[in-house]
C-alpha cells in the first residue's frame, strides 16, 4: 500500500440508468478520496457516461479506474488489496473479487439506493452473514440523524440565485412521459410566464407531442405565454450553479434529486418508475417526511407529484386547480423548502456516518 493513503478502498458500480447509478458512485469516490485520503479504485462497466459526467476524471488523482462485468469477472491486476469494498446498489461482486475481500479481511458494503422508507433506517449498519459466515452490511442512505446520511461536499456551498427574469424559471430533468405536455398545456391555459428549460433528451422527446402547436425557432419553442428551449447537459460539477438559475425545479433519479435538496428550491422529484409501480411506496415515503401539515398548497403538490409518478391521471379542472393553488401559496411552498434543507444541511453527511463507523467497526 502506498503510504500517502489511509486505506484502499474497491468501489463497484453497474451503471444501470445512464447518470444515476454513476452519478452517486462518481460523487462518493471523489468524497472518499478528497476527505477521507483514501486510494480509490472505482470498477466501472460504462465509461461513456462517466465522461460525459465528469470530462475531466481522468485527472482526478487517487482514483482509478477499473473495468468489469456484474458477476462475471473485475481487472484486479497491478491492484493493491483492499481495505474497504463497497458495492453500488447491490451489484453482485464476481469470484476473483471475493476470494481477494475475505482474504485480506476487508469491510464489505451493499451501499444501497436512497430511501425514506421505514425498512430503510431500521436496515442501517445491519449485518448479512454469508453462507461462508462473512458478514456484509447495508449501508441506507436517508434524511434522518439514524440513517446513513446523504453524500455532501465538505467544501459544498449554497450556489448564488442567478434568477433575474420577470418570468417564472423551470428547469425540468426527468424520464419520458406523456404528463410533461399536459403540464406545460395547464401553465399556458392559466397564462403563466414561464421560461422552460428541458435537460436531456428525454423531456424533450415528450414535447415533440405538442405537434403544431409548437412554433421552433432554432433551439427555442413558443407554447403561448411559455418560452420552452432544450440545453446541453452539464458535468457534475457545474449542476449545483445550474439549479441556482431556476425557481421551481424537476429532477430525477438520484444524484440530482439530493442536489435540488441541498439547493432550498421547490422542487418535484420525477422517481425512476418500477413495475408494478413499486416505486410509489418510495416516493410517498420521502415527500410525507417533508410535507407533514396537510395545508392546501401541500395536498396540491402531492396530487400533482401523483400524477407526474403515474399514480393516476386528474381530470383537468383538478389539475389546473393544484396548479393554481401552487402558484397562489409559491411562497409557503419556497419557505417550506428552504426549511427542508437546513434541516438537512444541520445533519452530518455520509462520508463523515462512514469514517466514524469504520473506526468503530476496527475497534471490535
Amino acid at each position: 500500500m502506498n503510504k500517502k493513503f489511509n486505506k484502499i478502498c474497491w468501489l463497484f458500480c453497474n451503471v444501470i440508468d445512464n447518470f444515476g447509478d454513476i452519478g452517486v458512485a462518481w460523487r462518493l469516490a471523489r468524497e472518499l478520496r478528497t476527505r477521507l485520503n483514501w486510494q480509490i479504485y472505482l470498477f466501472l462497466d460504462d465509461w461513456g457516461s462517466l465522461r460525459c459526467l465528469a470530462p475531466d476524471y481522468a485527472n482526478e488523482s487517487g482514483i482509478i479506474l477499473k473495468n468489469w462485468q456484474e458477476n462475471e469477472f473485475a481487472d484486479v491486476e497491478n491492484v493493491c488489496a483492499p481495505h474497504v469494498v463497497i458495492e453500488m446498489f447491490a451489484c453482485r461482486l464476481p469470484e476473483n473479487v471475493l476470494v481477494i475481500l475475505k482474504k485480506n479481511q476487508a469491510i464489505w458494503l451493499n451501499w444501497e439506493y436512497l430511501s425514506a422508507e421505514n425498512w430503510a433506517v431500521r436496515t442501517h449498519g445491519m449485518q448479512s452473514l454469508q453462507a461462508d459466515g462473512y458478514a456484509k452490511y447495508f449501508w441506507q442512505m436517508g434524511f434522518v440523524p439514524e440513517s446513513g446520511g446523504l453524500i455532501r461536499e465538505m467544501t459544498f456551498r449554497q450556489p448564488e440565485n442567478l434568477i433575474e427574469s420577470n418570468a417564472l424559471r423551470v428547469l425540468l430533468f426527468g424520464y419520458q412521459s406523456e404528463i410533461w405536455v399536459e403540464t406545460l398545456r395547464a401553465w399556458q391555459a392559466l397564462g403563466w410566464r414561464v421560461d422552460v428549460d428541458c435537460v436531456g433528451w428525454q423531456v424533450g422527446q415528450s414535447l415533440h407531442e405538442l405537434g403544431d402547436l409548437l412554433a421552433e425557432n432554432g433551439k427555442q419553442y413558443i407554447l403561448g405565454s411559455l418560452k420552452i428551449r432544450q440545453i446541453d447537459f452539464v458535468p457534475q460539477q457545474n449542476f449545483d450553479d445550474l439549479l441556482a438559475q431556476y425557481d421551481w425545479l424537476f429532477v430525477r433519479g438520484e444524484d440530482s434529486f439530493v442536489r435540488a435538496q441541498f439547493s432550498g428550491k421547490p422542487f418535484f422529484w420525477h422517481i425512476y418508475p418500477q413495475n408494478e409501480l413499486a416505486h410509489l411506496d418510495k416516493l410517498a415515503a420521502f415527500w410525507d417526511g417533508v410535507w407533514r401539515d396537510d395545508a392546501t398548497w401541500q395536498v396540491a403538490h402531492c396530487a400533482l407529484s401523483g400524477e407526474l409518478n403515474g399514480a393516476f391521471r386528474l381530470p383537468e379542472n383538478e389539475r389546473m386547480a393544484h396548479w393554481q393553488t401552487l402558484w397562489d401559496c409559491r411562497a409557503d411552498w419556497a419557505s417550506g423548502a428552504r426549511d427542508w434543507q437546513m434541516f438537512l444541511l444541520s445533519q452530518s453527511d455520509a462520508v463523515t456516518r462512514l469514517a466514524n463507523w469504520c473506526d468503530l467497526y476496527n475497534t471490535k
